[in-house]
């Protein structure tokens, strides 16, 4: 027989230190527990794509389409203004694709044709929950090589 563990309202953004909604990417925990976690759906969705974007495909075991193709872009010998496009083209797909209830707002690029060389792009993407456009957040991400 199954048993309801409880719902869980994704409009509800505030900490609510009742009910963990995930695990926290790259932070320690805030409660001497081994995992830090997040009690808000903004504070998940950011570490959401997080990994989402640091995960290349192929990467996890029996999803092999889960991640991002942003690394294969990044070492591809093209110009800067081709780089923007097929970036935020690939971030789209995938958040479309594995995290539906995010918005990408805006992706803002940081580089210059040093950085190119050198394998090395500054991202800083801006989200929403589609739930309720006006809670939102950025991501800050440097992806290199």
């Amino acid at each position: 027989m199954a048993y309801e563990l409880g719902r869980f309202n994704t409009a509800d953004v505030g900490d609510n230190r009742e009910k963990i909604l995930g695990i926290g990417i790259n932070k320690t925990s805030d409660s001497n527990g081994i995992f830090a976690v997040n009690y808000t759906t903004l504070s998940q969705a950011k570490d959401n794509i997080v990994n989402l974007i640091m995960t290349r495909k192929g990467e996890r075991t029996m999803q092999p389409e889960f991640g991002c193709d942003i690394w294969r872009i990044l070492f591809e010998p093209i110009t800067s203004d081709i780089l923007d496009v097929e970036i935020e083209r690939t971030i789209l797909e995938a958040v479309n694709t594995w995290l539906p209830y995010i918005n990408i707002d805006q992706i803002l690029f940081d580089y210059d044709q040093n950085d190119i060389d050198n394998h090395r792009i500054f991202l800083q993407i801006l989200f929403s929950l589609k739930i309720n456009r006006n809670f939102g957040d950025s991501v800050t991400l440097m992806l290199e090589q």
